[in-house]
């Protein structure tokens, strides 16, 4: 039966392609399957090493520090509340298409592509974690966009990677605040402007002792995902890691 199911499934996925080929979905062309077309997808870069083993960020040297502990400056100086982050590609022309698509104009087929670089870079973080949290939206956010696309990654990325659906807790994290543009902001004025941007809810009892993964779409200074770090680390959180599909810089 089980052979019957999967032969069924797999002439049925056969005959639309067939009859509505798939597309890249960052430029439209005829492609054999699911993802990028070759001219796309080279251009999606991932981030090589040797990398900051707190935020990601790529050294601009090869040799690593004496004492072990390599760390960007930035780090080393003023740390963000998370204890590691990776990224699955750099924030580029290419990826910024796909990630804009997917926030402001649903572009929901872009997901299993990045979803599935996410799981390949975070795979040992996603099965080592308790809790996997997507960062959450504003409610007015939400309401306007109808989705929050950190979500829809985090569950692509747990079924890329064969993550238990349990781990899956989008109901211990709220965002509280719908805060300013960090953009042009200093580090205070950044830390300012999301205090008290999220608090964790009545179901935050498991946190206690606990590893803990927030996913989010794109690393930019970091001081939302430090914030939601800090949050959760105040509640319990033994340790807090960060998965994001792209970063800057």
């Amino acid at each position: 039966m089980c052979a019957w199911s999967s032969l069924i499934r797999h002439e049925t996925y056969r005959g639309i392609n067939l009859l509505i080929p798939p597309q890249c979905p960052a430029c439209h062309a005829i492609i054999d399957d699911d993802g990028l077309c070759g001219q796309c997808w080279s251009q999606i870069k991932r981030i090589a090493p040797p990398l900051c083993q707190q935020c990601g960020k790529r050294f601009a040297f090869t040799n690593a520090f004496s004492d072990g502990d390599n760390r960007c400056g930035r780090c080393l100086t003023a740390p963000p509340d998370f204890d590691h982050a990776i990224a699955a590609f750099k924030y580029n022309a290419m990826s910024r298409l796909l990630i804009l698509g997917l926030k402001y104009a649903r572009r929901h087929d872009v997901t299993p592509t990045m979803a599935r670089m996410m799981a390949n870079a975070g795979a040992e973080l996603l099965d080592k974690s308790d809790w996997i949290i997507p960062l959450p939206l504003h409610w007015t956010r939400y309401v306007q966009r109808g989705f929050n696309q950190s979500a829809e990654l985090a569950r692509a990325a747990m079924k890329a990677a064969n993550i238990a659906n349990r781990k899956y807790r989008p109901d211990i994290l709220k965002r509280m605040k719908k805060t300013e543009s960090q953009g042009y902001k200093t580090r205070k004025q950044r830390r300012q402007n999301l205090q008290s941007a999220f608090r964790v809810t009545d179901k935050s009892r498991c946190l206690n002792g606990a590893s803990v993964v927030i996913i989010d779409d794109v690393l930019t200074t970091g001081a939302s995902l430090s914030s939601a770090a800090r949050c959760l680390k105040k509640a319990g959180a033994k340790e807090v890691a960060v998965l994001i599909a792209a970063r800057v810089g």
